[in-house]
């Protein structure tokens, strides 16, 4: 089986820094996306990427480079004050040149897809919070897309001395496209257009497609991606037989465009062909286009400005500052000069919350109100109250990044 690939990374309109790590050697390939501060999770997935790629080298089973690499981050936070609770998600794909099957591990909500016969098929199950309401059936899959706690996970490499990874065994065809991404992908496009940008041209083109629309719908995360095709019939490898690969999702087919109509011109010049059309207007002289250009350029520029000003102005979130949970007007981050600024310091510490809440607050946490930021600080404090009265363990809910 040959196998070829292409891999893109960006992070995004709105972090600073790509928390993301990947690795692809043509036989392994592997997407980690940290969590745990602007340092940690930068540390936690390049160490987990690190230690499953040498641990794989050396001969080691899937399994048990996952078991090294948790061991590995939980050492390294245990280490170091500023990285604790630290930890990354983990999706890895390792291919048998001999086989027409690929093993995919992984931990977290970085993903797998497989495209094979013109399907879409979701490999994996994201560990979140929101997956296992939607497996009791409590909540659908289009209230998961939205719901508050959609970030938060159940299960991270790094963060315990022991993880579990979930293993699938999955069948691929001559042709077929495997998909690994970062949770930065799924959570800005749908999965229709997903498969259609999987679909189009060559590897690198569908893997860059892919950035550049997660990028284009808000590019609120670090988006990284491995495109990965394989060639079996031309091997002599015994190809799957026909028909639809049956895998844990409902499979998506991509929608064919719609054609698209031309323009319609007539070719008729009016006679006689007026003054206007052919005479030199002044609005052709160089310097008077430029200066059109620049009164333009400043226009939109200032209406740029304002928007941007309008848009941070009614945007609000919860984080921290000097250790306690804080209500701050603007974006994460801030957008161009428009730096956020705390409009509330609630009182609540952080210290008082569990690790999960703790994770999201420090991340960020966007409402679209100065009312609703204030509900949700009102809301981890009644859960703060009650999880110490209840005496539930701090680690039962994990943030991302």
């Amino acid at each position: 089986m040959i196998v070829d690939y292409a891999t893109a990374t960006d992070p995004g309109m709105v972090r600073t820094s790509n928390q993301d790590s990947l690795y692809a050697d043509g036989k392994v390939f592997i997407i980690a996306d940290g969590m745990g501060g602007h340092a940690g999770g930068d540390v936690a997935s390049k160490l987990a990427v690190e230690a499953l790629s040498e641990a794989l080298a050396g001969g080691t089973s899937p399994e048990e480079a996952v078991s090294a690499a948790n061991q590995r981050v939980f050492e390294a936070a245990s280490r170091e004050p500023a990285l604790e609770g630290m930890g990354t998600t983990v999706t890895m794909a390792v291919v048998d040149d001999s086989s027409t099957s690929v093993e995919i591990l992984n931990i977290g909500d970085s993903r797998a897809y497989l495209l094979s016969g013109g399907e879409l098929s979701r490999v994996t199950s994201d560990h979140t919070f929101v997956q296992e309401l939607v497996d009791a059936g409590s909540i659908t899959e289009e209230q998961a897309s939205t719901h508050r706690a959609r970030h938060v996970l159940t299960r991270v490499l790094g963060i315990g001395t022991h993880v579990e990874a979930d293993s699938y065994l999955v069948p691929v065809r001559d042709r077929d496209r495997l998909l690994l991404c970062s949770d930065g992908l799924v959570n800005e496009i749908p999965e229709k257009q997903i498969a259609e940008l999987l679909a189009a041209g060559d590897l690198s083109t569908a893997a860059a497609s892919l950035v550049d629309a997660a990028n284009a719908a808000g590019g609120n995360d670090n988006t990284t991606v491995i495109v990965i095709q394989f060639s079996i019939a031309a091997q002599g490898i015994p190809v799957p037989p026909t028909g639809r690969i049956e895998l844990t999702r409902t499979a998506i087919a991509p929608a064919r465009p719609e054609p698209r109509a031309l323009p319609h011109f007539s070719g008729q010049i009016p006679v006689p062909i007026p003054t206007q059309l052919v005479e030199r207007s002044i609005l052709t002289h160089p310097v008077v286009r430029l200066i059109g250009f620049l009164i333009l350029l400043s226009v939109l520029l200032s209406a740029v400005i304002l928007a941007v000003s309008i848009y941070v102005n009614h945007s609000f979130f919860v984080g921290v500052s000097r250790h306690q949970v804080t209500i701050y007007q603007g974006r994460v981050g801030g957008i161009l000069w428009f730096k956020p600024h705390a409009v509330d310091y609630t009182g609540v510490r952080l210290d008082q919350l569990t690790q999960g809440l703790r994770d999201q607050i420090l991340h960020g946490v966007v409402e679209p109100s100065l009312p609703k930021a204030k509900a949700f600080v009102h809301n981890i404090e009644s859960q703060a109250k009650a999880a110490k009265v209840a005496a539930i363990p701090a680690s039962f809910l994990v943030a991302t990044a």
